[in-house]
């Protein structure tokens, strides 16, 4: 179970990583929506990146997962709370929801396994 959940979360995030860090059209225009300037954009999606390769790197090196997980937890509350500041419908926030879900198991899986 902790593999497919840290699987997925780790493609999750490189996907949207990569969105962001090859100027995708959607992308740059969900950045421009929420107010995001570019270079922080940039900086979000090698976090991003980041934790998703910590994220897999974790399978092997547990506390990593946990804490890699733990980040990604972090990125989506502010991505939560970003689309609340831009006044979005609820809908709107709900990869970032669903994001958070993945890494909040992820964590705890890597608690208790």
């Amino acid at each position: 179970m902790t593999t497919a959940i840290s699987i997925l979360l780790a493609l999750l995030f490189a996907a949207t990583a990569a969105g962001k860090l090859t100027g995708q059209p959607m992308s740059l225009a969900m950045r421009d929506h929420l107010g995001i300037a570019a270079v922080r954009w940039q900086q979000i999606g090698l976090l991003e990146l980041a934790g998703a390769a910590g994220v897999l790197i974790g399978l092997a090196l547990r506390p990593l997962g946990a804490a890699a997980a733990a980040g990604l937890a972090l990125l989506s509350i502010g991505a939560i709370a970003t689309h609340v500041r831009a006044g979005d419908k609820p809908v709107a926030a709900a990869p970032a929801v669903l994001a958070l879900a993945l890494a909040v198991a992820t964590v705890a899986l890597h608690a208790t396994t």
